[in-house]
């Protein structure tokens, strides 16, 4: 039988997921040991699955498994109306195996060209089916015509796409083909509920304006670097125990504080006398005192706004709401 899409469930210790390059060097950088007086970056715990889709072949798509996304029509068109309900069958399906689904057969080369094309007209030109893929209830039979898809509970595979042994027309391609992309969908939609249903920030995040969103991008993303978020000296022991306390509280307590950190735009305007947040190198400038809690606070706040604000610019693009990432600031000296 034909594979359609195999799902990997890591449990890691740090769960995000970057929209570019820098942040992705970000994650590995926290995943490694930390040398003695570096702080590890911190990140949500979420302490839960980061579900990566990993695609076999071309029936089906992933904004987790490809990377960067951009405006994904049949999101908006076709995706975010899916109710409560459905989407949660769905979920349930997508998940119960270790394989999202399969055919019942393997696919000739025409076939296989045919879904392919069709994946592509369905993503890219909004080619959608009139009607859906038959759900086969616990009792009925495949009748050997058109297609069908049949929840396995117990099977490594999720779900099992009926074909028929003759011509698969193009409507049933595409209802295939939207059922498929509706499981993606859901996991998507499991990846950023429970990535965030652990952690007490999320919905004051969620609150944060547009304007807010992207004038943390541009701050955020204009330095002309590869890693994210340098610092200028090395934590002291009791700093670094006060940070990952701090760090705890700020994500299981909500503790949080309402000074925001200070920006300064070149590492020459720093003056030592404060934590800050240096915009054309993106680097983190600490005094020689030791810092306060309501600095650390700062910081911690800082880190976790970055790892966020990717994501959710991300996920609005896809789903239409957003045109495109937002400006950047053009560093001059």
């Amino acid at each position: 039988m034909r594979r359609i899409q195999e799902i990997e469930i890591e449990l890691p210790q740090i769960v995000l997921e970057r929209a570019d390059a820098a942040y992705a060097q970000i994650r590995q950088q926290a995943a490694q040991e930390s040398p003695a007086g570096r702080r590890v970056r911190s990140f949500p715990r979420a302490a839960g699955i980061l579900l990566a889709v990993v695609i076999l072949s071309a029936t089906a798509v992933s904004a987790a498994a490809v990377g960067i996304m951009g405006y994904r029509r049949y999101l908006a068109e076709r995706m975010t109306d899916i109710g409560t309900e459905e989407l949660g069958h769905l979920e349930m399906v997508a998940g119960q195996g270790s394989v999202q689904a399969e055919f019942n057969r393997g696919l000739t080369a025409r076939e296989q060209s045919v879904y392919e094309q069709l994946t592509r007209e369905y993503e890219e030109d909004g080619k959608y089916p009139a009607g859906q893929l038959h759900e086969l209830a616990e009792e009925e039979n495949y009748s050997g015509t058109g297609v069908a898809v049949r929840s396995t509970p117990g099977e490594e595979y999720g779900c099992l796409i009926y074909l028929p042994s003759t011509t698969v027309t193009e409507e049933e391609w595409l209802e295939v083909i939207e059922y498929v992309h509706k499981l993606d969908y859901s996991i998507q939609e499991k990846i950023w509920q429970q990535k965030y249903s652990e952690v007490s920030y999320f919905d004051r995040y969620e609150q944060m304006s547009d304007a807010e969103i992207d004038e943390l991008y541009a701050m955020l993303s204009s330095a002309p670097v590869d890693v994210w978020g340098g610092d200028s000296r090395d934590l002291t022991p009791e700093e670094q125990t006060r940070y990952e306390e701090w760090t705890e509280k700020y994500e299981q307590e909500n503790a949080y504080t309402e000074t925001t950190i200070a920006v300064i735009t070149f590492p020459e305007e720093y003056d030592g006398q404060e934590l800050v947040y240096c915009i054309a190198d993106a680097q983190f400038y600490y005094p020689e005192r030791s810092l306060t809690d309501e600095e650390l606070l700062q910081l911690i706040d800082l880190e976790h706004k970055n790892l966020y604000i990717y994501e959710r610019i991300q996920r609005e693009i896809e789903r239409g709401e957003r045109a495109g990432w937002p400006e950047t600031y053009d560093i001059q000296r």
